[in-house]
């Protein structure tokens, strides 16, 4: 009798906490979403102790939370950690590496040519800055001569790698920019132990490989049927591929004056 009266009160309890639940799920959907309070670095100051480089440190674990961690959901203040943290630590060079190749992929780019810009002019010993300058000059903004300018940079900087130092000494000599952009994100996906970017890089060198696929493909079917394939799954059919494959990034391959493109 005892056992059956626990038994129940634990079911109650139990459907209790599966309904306390469900109605705090439905609640938060409910609230409207709003992006954290960022404070400015000076009014940061003026709260530290003086503990400027500690802050910054935290502030940098925070921005990785931020961006990693899915707290967000436009990732708009990721600019406002990186500058923060820059500001209250100026020699403190990974947040300027690192705003560098992420902040593009969230449109904001100037944000991020203009922080990486700050650690070069400061002159930190730190190869990524340049190197990760020239990768979103070239692959963003599609300007050669300040990607050459800022590889030339990233490999006359002590300590960079021997592999960096080469791809920026031959930056150019490719005459594909597929080509050429796979090579630069090679090299980083190779040098870095931050696996944000690691994963990044991993899913760029996946993404134009695949395309380098489609693009055969489309043309072994240009010779087969003397036409271009209206869609990628014509290819599929045709026994060129197996399946349409899958974007890293959730793009979808379309052909476009035969050649694969994304939508």
């Amino acid at each position: 009798m005892k056992k059956a009266f626990l038994t129940g009160i634990f079911a109650l309890m139990l459907s209790a906490i599966v309904v306390l639940q469900i109605f705090s799920d439905r609640e938060k959907a409910k609230a409207i979403y709003s992006e954290p309070i960022v404070l400015k670095s000076d009014m940061i100051r003026l709260t530290d102790f003086g503990l400027h480089n500690a802050v910054a440190d935290l502030l940098w674990l925070a921005s990785i939370q931020y961006f990693g961690g899915w707290e967000s959901r436009t990732n708009e203040k990721m600019s406002e950690y990186l500058f923060n943290a820059t500001e209250l630590d100026p020699q403190f060079s990974y947040p300027y590496a690192f705003g560098v190749l992420i902040l593009p992929g969230i449109n904001q780019t100037d944000k991020a040519l203009e922080l990486g810009q700050k650690g070069v002019d400061l002159k930190l010993s730190d190869w990524r800055i340049p190197y990760y300058m020239a990768t979103t000059y070239y692959i963003t903004k599609d300007d050669a001569t300040n990607a050459a300018k800022y590889f030339d940079i990233a490999a006359n900087t002590k300590g960079a790698p021997d592999n960096i130092a080469h791809i920026a000494a031959r930056f150019g000599s490719n005459t594909s920019k597929r080509a050429q952009t796979i090579q630069i994100w090679q090299g980083i996906y190779e040098t870095t132990n931050d696996e944000v970017v690691k994963e990044r890089a991993k899913n760029y060198i996946i993404h134009l490989q695949i395309m380098d696929i489609l693009d055969q493909a489309i043309s072994i079917y240009f010779d087969q049927n003397k036409k271009y394939p209206e869609n990628i799954s014509d290819l599929v059919q045709a026994k060129i591929i197996n399946q349409v494959p899958l974007d890293p990034f959730g793009f979808e391959y379309i052909v476009t004056d035969g050649k694969a493109t994304i939508k």
